[in-house]
């Protein structure tokens, strides 16, 4: 699809054209301070500086230059070195979370009132042929986002007051900015008198903010049409300055700069402006014509010198921002979801009521025939329902054929927003996002389908109740929840592993801060643009969840680790910082708050020396219904609920009162417990045990897609397991069906499934003190303090002394390669600042860690915990599972977490990473042990996930149905 471009192919420095020849001229050469010519670029990636250039104060804003990033440049030329040398393992690795950060970290030089987002979509313009607009209007992808926000001013009331809730509420409504809504009419915040022209982001309702691009990053396939869409919105606003793009690829190192400028004039009435687009004519490294590779420390520091020297650039779009300039200019109808009124119907006011009223039917119409025949974008007109989804597009549909960029071969995943008017004609087949597809179903034609995992997890969780809920999910898979709360019987420890456990999770997450540490810190090398950050960590006494007393320092060896990279924590730290300022004014989107976890875990968990294994979004193979096939479960299954009756009232009477917060989960525990009996006593009065748990294991989600995945490679482990299966296509089904980690293709149906978790959870109410825990059902807001691991920490006012178990240093460095059999180690998931997802979260990790531990049982690894995070913005929690006697138990109670924004807090979560990977290696030495003993035949007769256990179910449906059909063909005889 075209937008009309005319590209200008530039073969060197003096032939940029002159509307761009301004800003091009901030194109670096090669920058190295110790030498005075080039001579040296042939060894550029492994190039040092001869002298320091880092200092222990920090310098004065707008005077930063590339040596205050040094430490940052070099650790991400590093990474990325350190990423390619890597097996794909099913797809190309992102690179984004490793040179976003370093993007991210210059863009932090700029005044805070410039806004940075990361992976925001944006509107995309108008086709140059109409006809070739698609029918389902698509939005772009940007990796990065660098602009100035115009923002609403509050309302002044007088005699009243704003409340704190009030104000929390305008800033959720505050997502996308630009373009940022709210549906309360009501609300106190006066919107924006602005057209929809003059916004690029996608929105919904009133207009609270406008969001004015200046730095663009975006790959291949995006970076043309967000190119484009915000030189149209700068001519809407008046603003004549060039566009400054960044081509960077998602899955490589380059970065190529773009610069486009829109005609002086429009030819014809009505017609677009054509959009100028200026680059590099070659592909080779050179930062004069503006193409950069991020494995190159030298061009790193002209690409960040470059960027730096757009603070000039920034404080000048400022300056050309007004609001009176947009209602004073000729409207451009750039955007493809607003109908251009005043060129079709000559402005006549009854003829533009006339179509808006068909437009409406018409939409409701097909909207009534196709369901996904909505559009993508926000409805100008008329938008009151809120419908989140993505769409897949190929390469194809947004290249341009006369472009040559960095090619993508993988699809793009593009989120969307987008609204769909309501009609009383068929509000009432319109489901909910989360409603259970045996509702969906007696209103559709579609036979019942799985859920989605994505969904399946932001259901209302009402126990054992006969509906698909995540207890019955767990319950059915022989897996429970717990505390990290030691009980008083050695018997019950014994049998479920808790005390142990408990003691493992300690030694995994102890840390104390101490004299020895600040010194190391102290005098670790790092940017000058973080020192600040260092004095506060260096300042701290322990903070408050960790006193000196409380557990002992890990070891120094994990220490010198830390500090030899410890200016990307203290970048993270404040990305971390920056993101929640942004949040505040502007909303925040999920992947915008990932990238800094994600550095954190590429950069601090290795394995062995010089590789790392972090999967970031993969498949997941979700475990088979263990009681579906289990006939004689029915019978069991009412030991089973009072076993783990016991385990949480022994938890709960190991408390005192004066752990409240974890008394208070506990005591919700023991009563969610107590509630599983009765719900199993009614479900057996109705008859329906077998009946039920067939109908869950049709609907239950058979993958999930897991964020990230902390891994130890196998080598060989994998192919000698397919040597002793006969059939290429028996070794393909076995690969399917029993690894734990798929490719990382997205699941289809997860793709209409995005942030279900508002607005689908049963209200209830409950009027019972915990002191006296009943049997009746359990509250809503008991229930959240349940499954929120956020709630205390343990650490409050608690003094345990732990000792670090230090695993030996002599571990083998196989080659990694495609085949290898993964282990994991942690897995993550990833949920913006909400404490509504902290539940669906919550839940899918439970998911994860039940198939991760049933995968580890089924090579002969038991009583090894599996660890995760668990993410909510700036929060991230530790949970685990493990099992024991056949059982699994996740512990999501009274775990620690840390927070971000708190260097100290950063540094213990980092210093975690170093021991999961030494914990990584214990686990591959059992699993080295068991090879000889693991029975592959075992394995294919009945694969441990779902996706078999599904293709069973199909065919003995299908043998049913053939019996069936038989018997009524032998009856008409």
């Amino acid at each position: 699809m075209s937008f009309g471009e005319v590209v200008h192919y530039v073969t060197q420095t003096a032939g940029w054209p002159a509307p761009v020849r301004s800003i091009a001229s901030l194109l670096p050469p090669f920058h190295c301070p110790d030498r005075s010519s080039n001579k040296h670029l042939a060894n550029a990636s492994s190039s040092t500086f001869s002298e320091p250039l880092v200092s222990r104060e920090v310098p004065a804003p707008g005077s930063y230059t590339a040596k205050d990033f040094q430490v940052l440049i070099h650790s991400t030329a590093a990474g990325l070195i350190a990423l390619a040398e890597l097996p794909h393992y099913g797809g190309e690795r992102s690179t984004v979370p490793l040179w976003s950060q370093l993007l991210h970290a210059l863009l932090n030089t700029l005044p805070p009132d410039v806004l940075i987002l990361e992976d925001a979509p944006f509107v995309m313009p108008r086709a140059q042929n109409v006809a070739s607009q698609p029918s389902n209007l698509i939005d772009g992808h940007a990796t990065l986002i660098a602009a100035h926000g115009i923002f609403s001013t509050p309302k002044t009331h007088s005699g009243s007051s704003r409340t704190s809730s009030r104000n929390e509420e305008d800033k959720d409504e505050l997502m996308y900015s630009a373009d940022s809504d709210s549906c309360d009419g009501s609300g106190s915040v006066d919107s924006l008198d602005l057209p929809l022209q003059a916004h690029m982001l996608p929105g919904r309702g009133r207009c609270l903010s406008a969001v004015l691009p200046v730095l663009l990053v975006a790959d291949s396939n995006n970076i043309i049409p967000l190119l484009c869409s915000t030189l149209y919105q700068r001519h809407v606003w008046g603003i004549c300055q060039p566009v400054v793009g960044l081509c960077c690829s998602r899955t490589g190192t380059t970065a190529m700069a773009i610069f486009g400028w829109l005609d002086s004039d429009q030819s014809e009435e009505g017609c677009m402006p054509a959009a100028h687009l200026a680059l590099a004519a070659d592909d080779r490294l050179d930062p004069l014509m503006g193409v950069f590779d991020f494995t190159d420390t030298l061009s790193s520091i002209s690409l960040a010198q470059f960027v730096l020297g757009l603070r000039t650039h920034f404080q000048d779009i400022k300056g050309a921002i007004s609001i009176e300039a947009v209602d004073s200019l000729t409207p451009l109808h750039w955007r493809p979801d607003l109908p251009d009124f005043e060129t079709q119907l000559e402005g006549r006011l009854d003829e533009r009521v006339t179509s808006w009223t068909y437009q409406v039917h018409v939409q409701t119409s097909s909207s009534e025939a196709s369901p996904s025949s909505s559009p993508c974008t926000s409805s100008p007109l008329l938008d009151t329902v809120l419908v989140s989804y993505e769409t897949i597009i190929e390469d194809e549909q947004v290249h341009s054929a006369n472009i040559r960029l960095p090619q993508e071969t993988h699809v793009m995943k593009v989120k969307r927003r987008g609204s769909q008017p309501p009609s009383s004609k068929n509000s009432s087949k319109r489901t909910s996002p989360s409603t259970p597809p045996e509702v969906r179903s007696s209103t559709s034609s579609r036979a019942l389908s799985p859920y989605p995992n994505s969904q399946f997890a932001a259901l209302p969780d009402t126990g054992l109740k006969d509906g698909l809920t995540i207890s019955n999910w767990l319950f059915e898979r022989h897996a429970f929840t717990v505390g990290r709360i030691p009980v008083f019987s050695e018997e019950l420890a014994n049998t479920t592993g808790i005390n142990a456990m408990v003691e493992t999770y300690d030694q995994m997450t102890a840390f104390t801060w101490s004299e020895s540490i600040k010194t190391i810190l102290s005098n670790a090398e790092a940017d000058s643009f973080v020192m600040d950050i260092r004095a506060e960590l260096c300042d701290t006494n322990g903070g408050p969840n960790s006193q000196p007393s409380i557990i002992d320092v890990p070891s120094l060896e994990d220490v010198e680790f830390i500090s030899s990279r410890i200016s990307v924590l203290l970048h993270a730290v404040k990305g971390a910082r920056r993101c929640d300022d942004v949040a505040k004014l502007h909303g925040v989107n999920e992947a915008n708050r990932r990238h800094e976890w994600d550095a954190l875990l590429l950069n601090f968990f290795q394995p062995v020396l010089g590789q790392r294994d972090v999967l970031l979004e993969r498949q997941l193979n979700l475990p088979r219904n263990l009681a579906a096939d289990d006939s004689s479960f029915a019978t069991r299954a009412q030991v089973v609920a009072d076993a783990y009756d016991t385990l949480c009232s022994a938890q709960f009477r190991a408390l005192t009162i004066n752990t409240y917060g974890s008394w208070q989960q506990a005591a919700v525990a023991r009563q969610h417990a107590m509630q599983f009996s009765v719900d199993l006593g009614q479900r057996h009065v109705k008859g329906q045990f077998v009946e039920v748990v067939a109908r869950h294991s049709s609907l239950d989600p058979g993958t999930g897609k897991c964020d990230a995945i902390l891994v130890i490679p196998c080598p060989g482990v994998a192919t000698a397991m397919l040597q002793r299966i006969s059939g290429v296509d028996e070794q393909e089904n076995f690969l399917k069906s029993f690894m734990l980690i798929q490719g990382p293709k997205p699941e289809k149906s997860d793709s209409k499934a995005i942030g279900k978790t508002i607005g689908h959870r049963q209200k209830t109410t409950s009027g019972r003190s915990l002191q006296v825990p009943s049997s009746s059902r359990i509250s809503e807001s008991d229930r959240n303090k349940l499954h929120n691991p956020f709630l205390y920490h343990p650490d409050s006012n608690k003094a345990t002394q732990k000792k670090e178990t230090i695993l030996p240093k002599n571990i083998s460095c196989d080659e990694p390669s495609g085949k290898d059999l993964l282990l994991p180690v942690l897995l993550a998931e990833y949920k913006k600042r909400d404490e509504s997802a902290i539940s669906t979260a919550m839940n899918q990790m439970k998911t994860y860690l039940v198939s991760a531990i049933t995968f580890l049982s089924e090579l002969g690894i038991t009583d090894k915990p599996v660890f995760g995070l668990v993410v909510n913005g700036t929060l991230g929690a530790i949970t685990m599972g493990w099992k024991t006697n056949g059982k699994i138990y996740i512990m999501e109670r009274n775990v620690r977490h840390y927070d971000i924004r708190d260097p100290f807090q950063a540094l213990q979560f980092v210093s975690i990473l170093p021991r999961l990977a030494r914990h990584g290696h214990s686990l591959r030495r059992l699993l080295e042990k068991q090879l000889t003993i693991i029975d592959v035949n075992k394995l294919t007769s009945k694969p441990w996930s779902k996706l078999p256990q599904r293709q069973e179910d199909e065919r003995l449906a299908a043998a049913k149905r053939t019996e069936l059909e038989q018997a009524v063909a032998q009856d008409r005889k």
